[in-house]
């Protein structure tokens, strides 16, 4: 009776051996942490797409806008509507890989839609930002490799780069026609909010936790550089919240990842303003 409980205990839900828990390898860490899959028409699979697509797009789109309507007082055009479908079929990828913990076959029909975007006369005519957008649609098929083993330090750091300074950068540019220093400056806190909450998503480990520690602090330098205000309160609060959700066993699953993006997304909301 006791031996039978006792390798219960040692067993994931569905009956698999449940892997050491500090293990450095994000593969097995991820198998800890997977839960049961929702149905298609299941409330639990659909909140998180929304949630985590909503909040990607305004994470991408706010600051670029905000930015043409301070500097020159113009508002959006159709010249963006190509990358509208690009980022919205890059967001429902990203959503796809991350609620199936870097194993969905899905996320690629979105991936491989939004290279097609990629070829609009729009886009296309611009070769910087046909080239940058094309990068982070092929980087996000391929972080999905384990044999590649960039679920770690370098995933991240590529990761943050590719999805800060290319969407943003893409509808700037194709917004303007020009680019700014001081719009390219602007990003860098963002570019370390990716880094420190995504860090959680794609280390799920000790090895990831500690290096928590460095990127909450990086962003938080980024945050009082750029602007102290009031909401720079909350916006510490947000980022403590993040840094202690990583600690809680993975039993809330889609949850988990979508607080992350939610998080970072109303980050930059305060953050940009």
């Amino acid at each position: 009776m006791e031996s039978n409980y006792q390798q219960k205990s040692y067993q994931l839900p569905d009956g698999r051996p449940m892997p050491h828990r500090l293990t450095s390898n994000p593969q097995a860490k991820r198998s800890y942490e997977s839960f049961t899959p929702a149905g298609l028409f299941d409330w639990r699979r659909w909140v998180p797409l929304i949630v985590i697509v909503i909040s990607l797009n305004i994470i991408w789109w706010r600051q670029p806008l905000l930015h043409t309507k301070a500097l020159l007082g113009s508002s959006i055009t159709s010249q963006v509507l190509p990358l509208f479908g690009y980022t919205l079929t890059i967001a429902i990828g990203v959503t796809l890989m991350l609620t199936q913990n870097f194993r969905s076959l899905l996320s690629y029909l979105f991936f491989g839609l939004s290279i097609l975007f990629t070829f609009s006369s729009l886009i296309q005519t611009r070769q910087e930002i046909f080239f940058l957008l094309l990068i982070l649609s092929i980087f996000l098929i391929v972080i999905q490799q384990s044999w590649l083993g960039l679920q770690n330090w370098m995933g991240l750091l590529l990761l943050s780069v590719l999805a800060t300074f290319t969407i943003p950068v893409a509808i700037f540019y194709i917004q303007n026609s020009f680019l700014t220093q001081r719009f390219l400056w602007q990003l860098v806190p963002m570019f370390l909010g990716f880094g420190f909450y995504f860090t959680p998503i794609l280390m799920p480990n000790p090895d990831g936790r500690k290096l928590s520690i460095l990127t909450l602090g990086l962003f938080w330098v980024a945050l009082f550089s750029h602007t102290v205000a009031l909401s720079t309160i909350f916006i510490i609060l947000f980022s403590l919240l993040a840094f202690v959700l990583q600690f809680v066993k993975a039993k809330i699953g889609n949850w988990q990842h979508m607080g992350y993006v939610l998080l970072l997304a109303l980050s930059m909301l305060l953050i940009y303003k």
